[in-house]
């Protein structure tokens, strides 16, 4: 009887030759290495987090530590899952080698790649984690963004508490792959805005939604004198004003409430066009 484990469809058809499934790397080869040689590249690595290191250390457990992910290249050792691991055990006297399964690779970019592939889905890897192992793995939507914050002098946080930072780097990819200029161009007028304040994403995807639907965009003259007089904190209350009136939020109540800030007081008002 088929199953839905089986290696063929009902037809009989070998199924990696029917889906196209494709193989992406090579298998590893399962090692003991002394844990001096191997090493953590800081390009794709999560942030370290001390206490999780000291934990590890306390209470080893040679079967939660399982074996660690390692990639081999021009004879050095590249720790792609397990550096909170490999770091308690360089506190420990006792422990001189692991068991790894060791993957050859051709560089930084395949083992940031590798490092998405096996956290993702697995356990979290936080935004801004993801968001430095795309960039050393190429990402295009993510180099762009890291260009524009670097050129505004913006720093993507886990926890952003002070202006020119930026929590929001998954919002950031996504709306750099669908329109980098435009992108940059929120980004910028955001930084420009929030001199006292983090950069947040409320008044981001509102300007978004208000560059697309306002005559001439957010960098008309009048308009930007305008944000300019109004200012981030008075937009984005404008924002949960309008989310507490109709019980939820998105870029198109957050716009509306930022409009509503935005017209405060003038005689000649501003008006968004009807989406497409």
């Amino acid at each position: 009887m088929q199953t839905m484990m089986s290696e063929t469809t009902p037809q009989g058809i070998d199924k990696t030759s029917r889906y196209k499934w494709v193989t992406k790397d090579e298998p590893g080869e399962l090692k003991r290495l002394h844990k001096d040689v191997l090493q953590i590249h800081p390009a794709y690595q999560r942030d370290v987090i001390p206490s999780k290191v000291k934990e590890i250390t306390a209470e080893w457990s040679w079967v939660a530590v399982g074996a660690i992910v390692v990639g081999e290249r021009g004879g050095e050792f590249w720790v792609i899952d397990g550096q909170h691991r490999v770091m308690a055990a360089k506190r420990r006297s006792d422990i001189t080698h692991l068991p790894c399964v060791v993957f050859k690779t051709d560089g930084v970019r395949q083992e940031a790649a590798a490092f998405l592939d096996v956290n993702t889905g697995r356990k979290p890897v936080s935004s801004i984690g993801k968001f430095k192992a795309m960039i050393a793995a190429g990402d295009e939507a993510a180099c762009a963004v890291q260009h524009t914050l670097d050129s505004l002098g913006i720093t993507p946080k886990t926890t952003a508490s002070k202006p020119r930072e930026l929590k929001s780097v998954a919002w950031a990819i996504k709306r750099a792959a669908e329109d980098v200029a435009k992108f940059t161009l929120v980004m910028r007028v955001a930084a420009e805005l929030s001199h006292d304040i983090p950069i947040q994403e409320k008044l981001l995807d509102g300007l978004w939604y208000i560059h697309d639907r306002l005559p001439n965009g957010i960098t008309e003259k009048r308009f930007a004198e305008r944000l300019k007089v109004v200012g981030a904190r008075k937009l984005i209350d404008g924002a949960n004003k309008a989310s507490a009136y109709f019980v939820r939020g998105g870029a198109n109540v957050w716009a509306d409430g930022m409009m509503n800030e935005i017209n405060r007081g003038l005689r000649n008002t501003f008006s968004l066009r009807d989406s497409d």
